[in-house]
């Protein structure tokens, strides 16, 4: 006599074929996605150390700051210079006592650029224009990880501090736009490049919080350094996850008009400028299109700009082959466009 065959519903029939379509799509989309050439998420490999650690400490308003101290620091295994931040937690660019801020100061705002990442400290361009101008004090508030948002909430707070220089040098760079919005992909590269550079970057980075500008108004908002970003589990096991994932954050990324809170941001700097009575200068010092066009609408807006850029994908303005940040050629060109730009 047969058995009895087991009675399906037609609930759990649609149950097991829906288990059975994603058992086969899953698979079936890993193998066209290889054969089309997506990988699973790799960061790229970057390594910086200091020598005393810690050269770079968290900030609960700015992201990150300046650790006081002098650093040997070396980028990729290779690439060694020496960095000394004042109590200030800025970076130097004098070795003599420093003047106070006066109508004829120039303070430099910006990235690791201005910083002066990957070159030692007497050859940051900021450095140079004192050396060359002796008479004028020079402050180099550059901070590696900053855009046009730090800058802005530096500004705020020297005024607040009634700290006026003459000048301020802000030095813009066109990927400074996805800084001031914290997009998808620069809140993934941060926090995974964070993470890939120092296995203790969680518990260093407690009590960082990111600032940026979002379309909703025109406040400064921040986002706590642990709702920064996450991948999806096995995103670096399978490119289907990988794939996935970029589609979240490319749909993410659409709904930002990036470049239009950078805007925003050089109207409220400008404004700040003009009431405390401060000369503001924007550089472009990055050599692309998109900040030419940055500086040009600033230029219609009343703000005074300068091109100071040079091409860094030429190998001799790089610190090549460890790093791409401008190398002490570089910073000679920038210094000296600025010093022919500040002299009657």
């Amino acid at each position: 006599m047969e058995s009895p065959q087991p009675h399906i519903t037609p609930l759990r029939s649609q149950v097991l074929y829906g288990l059975y379509i994603a058992l086969l799509f899953f698979p079936c989309l890993e193998a066209a996605l290889w054969i089309l050439g997506f990988r699973p998420y790799r960061q790229v490999a970057y390594s910086i150390e200091s020598s005393p650690a810690n050269c770079i400490l968290p900030h609960a308003e700015l992201g990150f700051g300046l650790n006081p101290g002098t650093y040997e620091v070396t980028i990729n295994h290779g690439l060694k210079y020496t960095v000394s931040h004042g109590e200030d937690s800025l970076r130097i660019t004098t070795y003599k006592l420093r003047a106070e801020a006066s109508p004829d100061s120039v303070y430099f705002l910006g990235c690791s650029f201005t910083y002066g990442m990957g070159v030692s400290d007497s050859l940051t361009f900021p450095f140079l224009v004192n050396q060359y101008l002796p008479n004028t004090y020079t402050k180099n508030l550059g901070v590696p990880g900053y855009g046009t948002v730090q800058a802005y909430l530096q500004i705020r707070r020297l005024i607040a501090q009634r700290e006026i220089p003459g000048t301020i040098i802000l030095n813009y760079a066109d990927f400074h736009d996805a800084r001031n919005s914290l997009t998808p992909a620069y809140r993934r590269d941060l926090y995974m490049g964070y993470q890939r550079s120092d296995s203790l970057v969680q518990t260093r980075m407690h009590g960082s919080r990111i600032p940026y500008l979002s379309q909703e108004n025109t406040n400064v908002h921040f986002c706590k350094w642990e709702d920064l970003y996450q991948n999806w589990e096995y995103r670096e096991t399978f490119a289907s996850v990988n794939f996935l994932q970029d589609l979240r954050d490319q749909s993410q990324r659409r709904a930002i008009d990036a470049r239009a809170n950078t805007i925003q941001l050089f109207s409220m700097i400008k404004a700040l400028c003009n009431e405390a009575h401060i000369r503001l200068v924007v550089t472009g010092i990055t050599h692309s299109a998109e900040t030419k066009k940055m500086l040009a609408l600033l230029e219609k807006s009343g703000i005074e700009t300068l091109d100071i850029s040079v091409d860094l994908s030429l190998k001799e303005y790089t610190n090549a082959p460890f790093d791409d940040h401008p190398n002490a050629v570089a910073h000679e060109i920038y210094a000296k466009k600025i010093i022919d730009f500040l002299l009657p």
